[in-house]
């Protein structure tokens, strides 16, 4: 998936794996607030830059095969 920033890369995972926002964050194990900032357009006030460690654990979600996805 290439993807050209990070609110396109959270779009995209979101949508690929099925979720709501805060499902996705739920499974990532990242506060739903703070993907709300890693959400955010680069131009807001709000933006924040989605850390490597939850960059990681986004990619390792989309990496799980979709039968054992069902169950996360």
């Amino acid at each position: 998936m290439l993807i050209s920033n990070q609110q396109d890369f959270l779009k995209a995972a979101k949508d690929q794996l099925g979720m709501t926002w805060d499902e996705l964050a739920t499974a990532s194990g990242i506060n739903p607030r703070a993907l709300k900032t890693y959400r955010m357009p680069a131009t807001s006030k709000d933006f924040r830059p989605l850390p490597d460690l939850a960059r990681a654990a986004v990619v390792r979600l989309l990496n799980v095969p979709t039968k054992k996805r069902k169950k996360l």
